[in-house]
């Protein structure tokens, strides 16, 4: 009916458990092998091009100090663990706050989870119209909010003394989210066992190589790895083995890796991670995996890309955007809780629809980071905007679930595109309420073709309007006053056009 265009990611007491586990693997009887081509055969889920809104969970013990320096660009809390001791403004506000002898394993019997609610928290992401749920299950310092059988320093041996990843699956799976699994690949610091002797494996030190490995000094690392058991291969024998273990206990909908922007993929082995994901779901459910396996691997691998506050993947690339991607950010610029964070320098309701509605335009996805305090309460301030959210998305959820890019993602300042997965309908989402006569460019449509705005049954006049010297003209709609005492959303406003039978 468009006659215009319409195109289109152990110590030695630990080995024989290790290699138990690796005996069990066989890549050759499966699907998908071990390799980096045969995972990128892997096909984007369905419900993921479908979802585009998702709760991305912030929480461990960094979240008892709630505290970044502030920044212009975005402020990472979840890294206080490792700031306190290698930047100078963290550390010397560190050490106002929390005394010089606090050190980081201090801040374990501190994070107590007693307001942790996953039942909560699964309820809400569903009242804000989101589709998957993705806990920080293992972040950069090494502490698993699971009770993983290769650390000691886990949620259930140390800190809340439970195990906080199972009843957050399980809350998801009654609310119909789907569960995504957090997992950092690198640790910034871990013991081996090297021809007998103990050494720390480092990751991460301003000045240094991306790893190293240094002699073991007891005074030095007291209060940073409590809990950490020492193996001769940190990959082999702890990352390996802890992956499987998760995905076999939990068994995710969604890997989501990070900490790998150092580290090859053939060092960290994410390829055989994620064969062994995919092969676990083969024939029994779509899974997804992000692009984080490895240096260099952003943009270039995964089911879908990842950006972070607009840095990423594809920047303004647009070639990359045809494939899947996902926006990680939240409504302030903090990575993590941060104390500073209030309603006066967060986002506004306006701001965080129009950010979705471009995103989504653009075949992206939202996964919104949810920031807990120590004890796992969420501040108002987040809640609110989720609850106005999925107000808007309660009138205007037809144009972003389960649709796909048209030929152009925005027209002007205030206008952005969707259309229906069967090609069936145009969706245009206005920023504000428009005036009177709204006109979309190069769009001509056969004259039976009915328009109407969400939220409202009427059906609204409209004509094609060619200009002479044009190869295609426009389609004018008029919007008549009255009918915005009709719709029950606000802030952004949606009219369903008819493009083909």
């Amino acid at each position: 009916m468009v006659k215009g265009l319409m195109f289109f990611w152990l110590g030695a007491c630990w080995m024989s458990c290790c290699e138990a586990q690796q005996s069990s693997f066989q890549p050759d009887k499966k699907a998908y092998r071990p390799t980096l081509l045969s995972i990128n055969g892997h096909k984007t889920p369905e419900w993921f091009e479908d979802a585009k809104f998702g709760m991305f969970i912030d929480y461990g013990l960094y979240s008892v100090a709630g505290y970044a320096p502030p920044a212009a660009a975005a402020m990472y809390p979840d890294w206080y663990l490792f700031n306190m001791y290698h930047d100078s403004l963290t550390k010397a506000y560190h050490q106002k706050t929390w005394g010089k002898d606090f050190r980081r394993d201090d801040f374990i019997p501190l994070f107590t989870a007693e307001n942790f609610d996953p039942a909560g928290l699964a309820r809400l992401a569903s009242l804000a119209g989101m589709k998957y749920v993705i806990p920080f299950c293992k972040h950069h310092d090494g502490f698993c909010l699971w009770p993983s059988s290769y650390t000691r320093r886990n949620a259930l041996s140390m800190g809340p003394k439970k195990d906080l990843i199972r009843p957050m699956a399980e809350a998801c799976k009654k609310e119909g989210l789907k569960f995504g699994f957090y997992f950092s690949v690198e640790e910034w610091e871990y013991p081996l066992l090297v021809n007998g002797v103990k050494m720390i494996r480092r990751w991460g030190i301003p000045d240094r190589p991306m790893h190293d490995t240094i002699p073991f000094v007891e005074k030095e690392m007291a209060g940073m790895i409590t809990g950490k058991i020492p193996v001769r291969d940190f990959v082999g024998d702890y990352l390996v083995p802890q992956a499987r273990e998760f995905m076999d206990r939990y068994d995710p909908d969604l890997l989501w890796f990070d900490g790998e922007w150092g580290t090859d993929l053939d060092t960290l082995r994410t390829a055989e991670m994620v064969s062994y994901f995919y092969n676990k779901a083969e024939g029994r459910k779509e899974v997804a995996v992000n692009d984080r396996l490895g240096a260099a691997m952003r943009g270039n691998g995964g089911d879908f890309y990842t950006r972070e506050y607009g840095v990423g993947a594809h920047g303004d690339d647009h070639s990359k955007m045809a494939h899947k991607w996902e926006e990680n950010r939240g409504i302030s610029q903090s990575f993590g809780f941060n104390w500073q964070d209030s309603d006066k320098n967060i986002i506004t309701t306006a701001q965080f629809i129009d950010m979705f509605v471009r995103i989504v335009s653009e075949n992206g996805n939202l996964l919104l980071i949810v920031n807990l305090d120590g004890k796992g309460r969420m501040p108002d301030y987040i809640r609110t905007r989720l609850e106005d959210i999925g107000r808007w998305l309660g009138v205007n959820g037809e144009a972003i679930y389960g649709s796909r890019p048209w030929v152009l993602a925005s027209q002007g300042e205030h206008l952005r595109f969707t259309q229906s997965k069967d090609h069936k309908f145009l969706y245009a989402i206005h920023t504000g309420w428009p005036s009177r006569e709204l006109s979309i460019d190069e769009l001509c449509l056969d004259k039976s073709a009915r328009i109407q705005m969400l939220g409202s049954s009427q059906e609204l006049t409209w004509r094609n309007d060619k200009q002479s010297g044009q190869d295609y003209g426009r389609v004018v709609i008029d919007i008549p006053e009255s009918l915005k005492g009709q719709i029950k959303g606000e802030y952004a406003y949606t009219l369903k056009i008819q493009i083909a039978e």
